[in-house]
Parts: C-alpha cells; structure tokens; sequence
C-alpha cells in the first residue's frame, strides 16, 4: 500500500498493507535509484512470539454490481477476468510462481525469492490513473491493481504490453474505499480461488470493529464482508492450501492468520524490529513471508527494501526477520502471488 493516501489521513501511520507505498505508491522513478535511498542499512535478525487470539464478529454486508453502472474510465467492462474454465480445475498458467510486485508509478516486475532477483515485466497504464495502491495475481497470471481512486483493473503478465481490461467492479461499500487484497485457495483439495480484502481506511484507526475483511466472487465481482476486525488498514496474502494472512498494526506491526470464512483470528505473530513504512507489500511464499518496506522515515521517495520472515524456521534459528535485499530497483506498493507458487 501506498503513503499517499497519508497526505489525507493522521500522519501517526499503523503499518498495514498486497503492498503500500508513497503514492499510495508514491511518484518516485522506477529502476533508475532515483527516487532516493530509503533502504535500511543495517540487516537484523531476531525472534518472533507466537501469541493465538481470537476474533470472530462476523457479520454480513454486499455490493452488486448493475449492468446498468457506467465504466468509471474510458476502458469498457469486459467482465469478470477470473471466472472458471469449463473444466472447473482451474489450472495454472505455466510460470506462476515468482512473487510480483507493483510499483508506485504503476510497472509490474517479478520477484524471484530463491536468489532476491527482480525482472522487469510491464508498464500499466489504465484509463489515464497512474497512483496505485494495492495487486492480487490470479492463476491465471492476470494482475488484479487497483488505483487511489479505487477502480480495478486487471493485466494480463503472461501477454505484457497488452491493454489493461476493466473488469467492470463497482463498490460502495464505505468500509472498502480501497483494500489489501489476496487470491487464497478454497481450500487444501480446491485449488479454484477467490480475491480477497482487507479495509484500507485510515493506518491509524485501530480498535474494535473498525475494518473488515471481505471476498469478491470470481464471476459476479461482488464484494461481501465477511467479518469485522479491529484494523482498519492492512495488506493480505494467501496460499494455495486456503491459508490468509494479513499484514497489519503498529509498534511492532505483526502478522495475523485469519479464517477466511469467518474473519476468526487463528494466530497472530509480532515482528519485534520493524517499524511503520511509509509503503509497503506483503508476500507469502514457499512457507515463509517477504515484506516490502520503505524506511519509516521515508515520505514519498525512497526504494524499497526486502524483508525475509523464516516463518516455516526452515534456516534454524527460528523465526527469524532478516533484511535480504537492501535496496529494490523500484518504491513497492503492491505484491501478489498466486496461489499456483510453493506452499
């Protein structure tokens, strides 16, 4: 997510993010380092504290979409871009599995986790909108962005360069003016996923029932809430055995596992170390988590840096948090992984 949005909220940030950066994305260049040096110096490594909670007010609210609603841009709706082919297995495209990260000035690159290398995919430009805030990836390798202004479009990475297509989602609720957003799978058995939200209402705004969590139906593009929680401004990640986490709150932020039918919180993990960016991405992949974090003292221009979360404690000393890439090519305000990349 991006920190533009800031400049019209509190300036005390929660860090919440699919990705947030200073345009709600910032306006900084992409791939030339001048946007500034916002990329912490120093690597750490600590240990993180397993503490479940609970949290499960659910409660029902949805936005349908009419026929009748006008394209909020030039591009015409084309429908839903993710419903199920005919076979209903819904398979993945072939090279799916890179973490892909959205820039503040609107380019898509890929992230490869097992050597930290970025490659440049596509510039997007949709309907003339250049702040972005946050990007889900479909198995289909179509990138779900959504602007500030809250529009969805959808770019295919797999034919980059091709026009972006207006899905024709349409939202009114007040609790999803923008969100965090996710692919997660049905489930361990039904690999057929569905787009998930987090509230993107204000960094600051913590406390009982404050946000929600929401999914949108793959054909119809409606929005449904599936529970209240208690941010009101976090990014979300899911993986393709139905697991949905969401990276959200302040000093530290942490990391919480949801229910993605109830909005009941499974887990919830600290991140002693770091602190609120002024954008920022979240990423799950191959048991583990990667954040994309400005410094929290960057306002707008820096690149990003890459964090490594040993969720799975697969390197041995535990969870640890560890900076792996000082300084990326690009200011991230969006991830997206598909549910098609290691679990």
């Amino acid at each position: 997510m991006p920190a533009a949005a800031r400049d019209h909220r509190p300036l005390c940030l929660a860090l919440l993010l699919t990705g947030c950066p200073g345009g709600l994305f910032g306006s900084s260049n992409d791939g030339d380092g001048d946007g500034g040096d916002g990329a912490w110096s120093d690597t750490f490594t600590t240990d993180l504290v397993t503490d479940a909670g609970g949290d499960s007010n659910s409660n029902s609210n949805s936005n349908s979409n009419s026929d009748t609603d006008p394209p909020t841009t030039g591009i015409e709706p084309t429908g839903a871009d993710n419903e199920l082919p005919d076979s209903d297995q819904c398979p993945c495209v072939a090279d799916n599995e890179d973490i892909y990260v959205l820039s503040s000035t609107g380019s898509v690159w890929s992230f490869d986790p097992t050597d930290t290398s970025f490659d440049f995919i596509t510039d997007i430009v949709c309907g003339g909108m250049s702040e972005t805030f946050s990007m889900g990836v479909s198995r289909k390798g179509r990138a779900w962005v959504q602007y500030v202004t809250g529009d969805l479009f959808t770019v295919d990475l797999k034919d980059p360069g091709t026009a972006c297509k207006d899905p024709g989602f349409n939202n009114t609720d007040p609790l999803f003016p923008n969100f965090g957003m996710a692919f997660v799978a049905n489930s361990v058995d039904d690999p057929c996923d569905k787009l998930h939200a987090h509230s993107a209402i204000d960094p600051g705004l913590i406390g009982p029932d404050v946000g929600a969590l929401g999914v949108i139906d793959p054909k119809t593009l409606v929005l449904s809430e599936i529970a209240s929680i208690d941010y009101a401004w976090g990014e979300l990640t899911g993986t393709g055995d139905g697991r949905l986490y969401a990276f959200q709150g302040q000093a530290p932020p942490h990391i919480a596992e949801y229910d993605k039918a109830t909005g009941e919180v499974l887990g919830t993990w600290p991140l002693p170390g770091l602190e609120n960016p002024d954008a920022f991405a979240f990423a799950s992949w191959g048991g583990d988590f990667y954040l994309f974090m400005t410094h929290p003292d960057d306002f707008g221009v820096g690149l990003s840096q890459v964090i490594h979360v040993d969720f799975d404690e697969s390197d041995g000393a535990g969870k640890a948090i560890t900076t792996i890439v000082d300084e990326a090519p690009i200011r991230i305000v969006g991830a997206g992984v598909s549910t098609c990349a290691p679990q």
